[in-house]
């Protein structure tokens, strides 16, 4: 059985968008783990069932945005409100890709004038589809850039975004980041002294010692002797570092850049498949940065004098980050990637 499955989508050349349709994808989920350690997967087909919704200004010369959520309305209102604050919303086509969810998230998005896409499946949570099928939308529609935006990720400057998406273009870039720094206090929404994941995650940080601090800086990778199936495992550089500290105020190409914000060339993009769809909690934005070395396009880390604020366990998946399907997720990674990573990034 292959160990990656490409979105369904882009493979349709005839495949028609409409204000409602299917996509039928297949996906791998893990079957069981073999005496010898490899790995067995169930070959599954998932209906993602969509609704869509064009923004009345939509411009086919600007970057589209990408911002998957579910059911939180304030923390949507806020992200919006950033983004039409610095007058990003002038510079970019917004598609809001609801997730099933049960609160309106429909009607505060055409309040605002973007697009709506609504995808409801039964299998539950999968990041790679829910930006994959806004990103086919975005090419039908003759978009040639997508950024993928996570829900609780704000713009600092509108000077910082300029030059951000000026150093992707300026560098023939296929796939960009930058530099994430948690929000202080008053920027953000986890409004204790520290969130539950530094509290679990990070005690050494508690007492609000991260705020402020690195959150993305870059890729690093460690040597886990295969825990959770992976031999290396890929890692934020430089957390909790300071923001001007030089190994992160700079630019530089890297193996991965985090998918809470990416840009990313569209016509590549569609070519190679998209993010795997089996790959539906974690990993798919390492994945597709690995393929991009691997075909030796170029992936960069902007990170000089630039950054954006991420108040990251606000979008933490609530259905359970520790369930089967983040298992799966582990276990396919290391399958396509074990024999791959030390020639390919270390």
């Amino acid at each position: 059985m292959k160990s990656y499955y490409s979105c369904s989508l882009f493979e349709d050349k005839e495949f028609k968008i409409s204000q409602s349709f299917t996509v039928k994808q297949q996906e791998l989920l893990l079957k069981n783990v073999l005496s010898n350690g490899n790995f067995s997967f169930n070959k599954i087909l998932v209906d993602y069932k969509c609704q869509w919704i064009k923004q009345d200004n939509w411009d086919s010369n600007s970057p589209t945005i990408i911002i998957p959520i579910k059911d939180n309305l304030e923390l949507l209102s806020k992200t919006l409100l950033n983004l039409i604050e610095h007058k990003i919303d002038q510079m970019c086509n917004i598609i809001i890709v609801d997730d099933r969810s049960t609160n309106d998230i429909k009607n505060i998005t055409i309040k605002n004038k973007f697009s709506y896409l609504r995808v409801d499946n039964e299998k539950g949570f999968n990041f790679s589809m829910l930006n994959n099928i806004a990103a086919f939308i975005t090419h039908k529609l003759g978009g040639k850039e997508i950024i993928l935006w996570n829900s609780d990720l704000w713009c600092v400057s509108q000077k910082y975004f300029i030059e951000f998406v000026k150093r992707h273009r300026a560098n023939n870039s296929t796939i960009s980041g930058s530099k994430l720094v948690y929000p202080p206090l008053e920027h953000s929404m986890n409004k204790g002294i520290d969130s539950d994941n530094i509290k679990q995650n990070f005690p050494n940080m508690i007492n609000g010692a991260w705020r402020n601090k690195i959150q993305f800086g870059g890729s690093y990778w460690i040597y886990t002797g295969m825990r959770k199936h992976i031999n290396f495992s890929p890692l934020h550089y430089c957390r909790f570092k300071e923001i001007e500290n030089n190994k992160v105020n700079c630019d530089k190409g890297e193996s991965f850049v985090t998918g809470a914000l990416q840009m990313i060339d569209l016509e590549w993009f569609v070519i190679s498949g998209g993010m795997n769809p089996s790959l539906a909690k974690n990993f798919q934005d390492v994945d597709l940065c690995l393929r991009a070395n691997e075909q030796q396009k170029n992936v960069y880390y902007f990170g000089k004098d630039i950054y954006f604020y991420h108040d990251e366990s606000i979008s933490l998946d609530k259905e359970g980050k520790n369930d089967y399907q983040l298992d799966s997720d582990h276990a396919l990674f290391g399958k396509i990637w074990n024999n791959k990573i030390i020639s390919l990034v270390l």
